[in-house]
């Protein structure tokens, strides 16, 4: 968030309009001349007789009482006005168009002061009407800053935090983000179902109306991303979201390519797949992996099941996909960053195919990718799992064990009785890893 905030001689400042109580200088001359004057004394009333020449006493005129705003925005106590304290935005600052900022606070100690919050749009990309955000959603916003934000850039916390400021002006991105709280939440037991879909509903409407339009801005580009991300991260909270899940992150490549392909200074702009390998390498290290035996065995069935899938593999993407999940296991045997580093080059696979590949590729009555999606989804999790006890270092990247268990579940449920004996090996890992 920037941090300049306007001087008092800005064209957005106004004079308080508490600084002279009635509208009446005190250093006013008397109108009623030299003539004598009654005036009535605060205790008895008593009248009292005004010596000529002398000025008359007035009365003085009290001011408008209001209660102490003792945490308002900056700009409010600068002005010296009373403040709302409405988060995101207080009502003065709306007006007159200005960044609300509020001076840090006690953790959540006005994160639900009001029941309903409203959002004035800043920009005019967004549309007249304000979008009101319920105490809930609240709760939501909150839940997204502190734990539900995407694991991804890798320790990208501070960027979803300055993100989280864009979506003020972005009502397709506080979609999206109370969005993915909110199906984090029901992933956990929330029971929050109904108001995720909701807000992912209005989060793509809204997006898609955007995307319409030219990139007008930075901000714009980065608030279009993150939309995407959180979407895209969402899907990967939900039961049967995997088609979804890779045709966001399909998403965020083309918006990353054609909104902020450009703009150097973008929040995300270190998030390449080189900067994205440099970070795992950073976090994980390159210290080789001391694998156990049956860390070992593992792998070495992961890999005897995946090769059983050649035959079936015709088009190229499929034998693309193959040869890269097989490339992922066999580094993972000796380096953990490296195994990290090649999910990477797999994810490349779809952002860079034709929606002539792509599409048949998710389609559910294509049994051979849907036996390699099963096998993706188990060594991305099982990788995650081993690189991520052994250097002690999870922190934001998740597991997703039961949305893991639940995709394959589902993948597997839909083949054909001829291609189950595919599938074996895995679901028999599967259904040991959900009795744990």
């Amino acid at each position: 968030m920037d941090n300049h905030h306007p001087s008092p001689t800005s064209d957005h400042w106004v004079p308080c309009s508490t600084c002279s109580p009635g509208g009446v200088p005190e250093s006013a001359e008397d109108s009623s001349g030299p003539e004598t004057a009654q005036v009535s004394t605060p205790h008895t009333g008593t009248p009292h007789t005004k010596e000529p020449g002398t000025r008359a006493r007035r009365r003085p005129i009290p001011r408008k009482g209001h209660t102490k705003s003792r945490l308002g925005c900056f700009h409010c106590k600068r002005r010296k006005v009373k403040c709302q304290e409405t988060i995101p935005s207080c009502s003065n600052c709306a007006r007159v168009g200005l960044v609300c900022e509020y001076p840090e606070r006690p953790r959540m100690a006005s994160a639900f002061s009001a029941s309903v919050i409203t959002v004035v749009p800043t920009n005019s990309l967004q549309s007249s009407t304000a979008t009101v955000f319920t105490q809930e959603d609240m709760r939501y916003f909150h839940h997204f800053l502190v734990t539900a934000y995407p694991p991804l850039p890798i320790q990208g916390d501070q960027i979803w935090m300055q993100t989280a400021c864009l979506s003020h002006s972005y009502d397709y991105l506080m979609h999206a983000m109370l969005g993915l709280a909110a199906s984090h939440l029901d992933l956990h037991g929330g029971n929050c179902s109904s108001q995720a879909l909701a807000h992912r509903v209005k989060a793509i409407q809204s997006l898609n109306n955007s995307l319409s339009k030219p990139c007008s801005s930075q901000a714009e580009g980065d608030a279009r991303f993150a939309a995407m991300m959180a979407l895209a991260f969402q899907a990967s909270c939900m039961a049967e979201g995997m088609p979804e899940f890779l045709a966001m992150s399909r998403g965020c490549h083309i918006i990353a390519n054609t909104a902020m392909g450009s703009m150097k200074n973008s929040l995300f702009r270190e998030f390449t797949q080189e900067g994205y390998c440099d970070s795992v390498r950073r976090v994980i290290g390159i210290v080789p992996l001391d694998l156990s035996e049956d860390e070992e065995i593992l792998i070495g069935d992961f890999l005897k099941s995946l090769r059983a899938l050649g035959p079936l593999c015709k088009s190229p993407l499929e034998v693309k996909f193959l040869a890269s999940t097989e490339a992922i296991a066999k580094a993972a045997r000796t380096s953990a960053s490296e195994a990290f580093s090649q999910f990477a080059a797999l994810y490349s696979l779809f952002n860079h195919s034709s929606n002539e590949e792509f599409a048949p590729f998710i389609d559910p009555n294509n049994h051979p990718a849907q036996l390699l999606f099963i096998h993706f989804v188990l060594i991305e999790f099982a990788i995650g799992h081993i690189a991520l006890t052994t250097c002690n270092k999870g922190g934001r990247f998740a597991y997703r064990k039961r949305t893991c268990i639940a995709w394959m579940e589902k993948l597997a449920a839909g083949l054909p009785v001829e291609y189950e004996k595919y599938a074996e090996w895995p679901m028999n890992y599967v259904r040991r890893l959900a009795a744990r």
